[in-house]
């Protein structure tokens, strides 16, 4: 757990950070652009909300793998579609076997399967 009520001290809790992918609350911008763009260890970011403003500065709810400063991004509606086809993926899984269960590794599986 971390604290970090500003910008700048989510900024700073990003330092070493690979992946970003930001879940905030409607209408509230979790990080500015300029807090996210020239972190050298960022490889990928992604927002999940699609009411402006968005949670990540910067990115389009379009996105969909962009490349902006040597980083992937995904806007909201970008990823939905992964997500949705993800979904459906599991779900046919599913039919194959009824003794199966996917958990968190299983459904990662699947997706790196699909990517």
């Amino acid at each position: 757990p971390l604290e970090a009520p500003t910008a700048e001290d989510r900024a700073k809790a990003l330092e070493g950070a690979h992946i970003v992918i930001a879940a905030g609350a409607t209408g509230v911008e979790l990080l500015k652009e300029e807090h996210w763009i020239s972190n050298p260890t960022l490889e990928l970011v992604a927002d999940a909300n699609a009411t402006p403003p968005l949670g990540l500065g910067g990115l389009d709810m379009m996105d969909r793998g962009a490349e902006r400063s040597g980083k992937k991004v995904w806007g909201a509606i970008g990823f939905g579609t992964l997500k949705l086809s993800l979904h459906r993926a599991c779900i046919a899984r599913l039919f194959e076997s009824n003794t199966q269960v996917l958990n968190a590794e299983a459904i990662f599986d699947i997706a790196r399967e699909m990517a």
